[in-house]
């Protein structure tokens, strides 16, 4: 209810029938209207063959958002998990079938996994890549404790996977130091055999982890992550999007403990993996 004065007002700026799904998206890039309104995010409204108009939630809407670049299947991805944040099924199961078969599955796993337990270790091949995420550093470049908790975990499930690459995910500091050099060096003194180790040095957000990660383990049918406890699923979800459905992952004690937090971000992740 709270959306229908938004849905009036652009709907004031562009009136945009309804296509069948494979000319909907064909054309679905020149798409959404977005404009500026005050105290809200952007309009992203998408029209959803077999639904209709449908008003990406601002509630998922992050940072750097760019729907005006996104293709016609971005968009209806995006609408998917903004209706499921909603729980608005219809939308988001019209959205998800107008998707192409391959798009299909990648937002399917997401969703499944975003919806489930996260996997152990142990479903996945004993050499599936072990990606531990960056956690920020000391002002003078030392390793953080919630970091800490990270890279043991890391080395442990290095040490009981020696034919397992390891990848250490994290860019620049505001104090100039690279997460993952230092992350880097901390394994190799305590154990992990320097040729094992993959260094991704840009990554500023989950999102990113799990988009650099993937370019360089691009024939990677398996991967697990390694985070924190509190931040595992989301990191779950985001590294599902970019590597498919066998995707595990470990979660290390948060120091200081830490509350579980709400799914809200996991979802802003989704849309924005899209749309940003």
């Amino acid at each position: 209810m709270r959306f229908r004065p938004l849905l009036a007002a652009v709907a004031a700026v562009a009136v945009l029938p309804t296509a069948p799904a494979q000319a909907f998206t064909s054309s679905l890039s020149s798409f959404p209207v977005s404009s500026s309104i005050p105290g809200t995010e952007k309009i992203v409204l998408v029209d959803v063959p077999g639904y209709g108009p449908y008003l990406i939630s601002p509630e998922v809407q992050g940072g750097g958002l760019n729907p005006a670049a996104a293709t016609g299947e971005d968009l209806l991805s995006a609408a998917v998990f903004s209706a499921d944040f909603e729980n608005n099924a219809a939308a988001r199961d019209a959205a998800l079938n107008a998707l192409s078969p391959d798009r299909r599955a990648q937002v399917q796993a997401a969703l499944n996994a975003l919806h489930s337990p996260v996997r152990q270790p142990s479903t996945v091949p004993a050499d599936a890549p072990i990606v531990v995420l960056g956690n920020g550093l000391g002002t003078d470049g030392t390793v953080h404790p919630n970091l800490l908790n990270r890279l043991v975990a890391a080395r442990d499930l290095a040490l009981a996977r020696p034919n397992a690459t390891v990848v250490v995910s994290g860019g620049a500091t505001p104090d100039g130091f690279i997460e993952a050099q230092v992350m880097r060096t901390w394994l190799i003194d305590n154990g992990v055999s320097a040729g094992r180790i993959l260094v991704e040095d840009r990554a500023n957000s989950t999102v990113t982890n799990a988009r650099y990660s993937r370019e360089l383990l691009p024939d990677a049918g398996a991967v697990i992550v390694v985070t924190s406890e509190n931040h595992i699923h989301r990191a779950v979800v985001d590294f599902t999007l970019a590597f498919g459905t066998e995707v595990a992952g470990v979660g290390a004690p948060n120091d200081p403990p830490t509350a579980m937090p709400s799914l809200l971000w996991t979802y802003r992740d989704a849309v924005n993996w899209f749309l940003a």
